[in-house]
């Protein structure tokens, strides 16, 4: 099994995640994380998507106690592609 504490993050390919979706059952949790048009998915049980929803909401915490709030409003950022653009 692998050991949480001998995990160099810095040399851990990384994906940035921008999304992501999910669904249950009565023993399973399904999730996927996207990453532009990617998709990885997942399956894991109740307890283990709960311990991994504990870790990450302490996680949140240090980081709001930190750096500050986190600002969860949709940003406005205005697509590369504009409808005026697009030949009529």
């Amino acid at each position: 099994m692998l050991n949480p504490q001998n995990i160099d993050f810095n040399q851990v390919p990384k994906k940035f995640c921008d999304g992501a979706i999910g669904a249950f059952g009565k023993d399973f949790f399904s999730f996927g994380m996207t990453s532009g048009n990617n998709l990885d998915a997942y399956a894991t049980t109740p307890q283990t998507l709960k311990s991994i929803s504990i870790w990450m909401a302490e996680l949140v915490t240090s980081y709001e106690k930190q750096f500050g709030e986190i600002d969860m409003k949709q940003p406005e950022i205005q697509s590369p592609i504009q409808i005026s653009d697009l030949k009529q």
